[in-house]
């Protein structure tokens, strides 16, 4: 075998094109990680609602243990959200949702997203949703298959 033919399947692996993900996988993979997120979170506030009321032996430990849950949530919802993503994206460029759809967030380039582009693709979740959510369906139109929040960070949602 010559060094020519034992390049040809690596060069062809390299000049594939990525198979980008389509709206609905992308979808998908968004509702599981809603699932998974709001999961988390109502555990991790039934933890603190645990440690603030104690074993709740009487109704007014409970009831201000789920007052001050009440006052808590919008207050550490959003970071809860924001510290989910950034972190996956930021660390393996998936989340749950993407994992078990096979998805993965990779840049232009096809290489890993830094916690910083993993931070501007979070800002631009909130102009995608903005507007009705035009800017996650503009991923069914878009060539690339891209939301507004991929192109702002410059990434792509490709198959695993």
């Amino acid at each position: 075998m010559t060094s020519r033919e034992s390049d040809t399947p690596m060069d062809e692996e390299a000049i594939s094109p990525p198979q980008y993900a389509g709206f609905l996988a992308r979808g998908m993979a968004m509702g599981i990680d809603i699932l998974l997120i709001h999961l988390l979170y109502f555990c991790c506030l039934c933890a603190v609602a645990a440690a603030l009321g104690g074993h709740f032996l009487n109704w007014p430990d409970l009831l201000s243990s789920i007052f001050f849950c009440f006052i808590f949530f919008p207050l550490t919802f959003p970071l809860f959200i924001a510290i989910y993503f950034l972190a996956l994206h930021g660390w393996q460029g998936q989340t749950p949702g993407k994992m078990f759809m096979g998805l993965k967030v990779v840049r232009t380039d096809s290489g890993e997203v830094p916690p910083g582009l993993a931070f501007l693709r979070f800002v631009g979740y909130g102009l995608s949703a903005l507007p009705l959510g035009l800017g996650f369906f503009w991923s069914i139109i878009d060539r690339e298959k891209c939301a507004w929040h991929d192109h702002l960070a410059s990434t792509r949602v490709v198959m695993k």
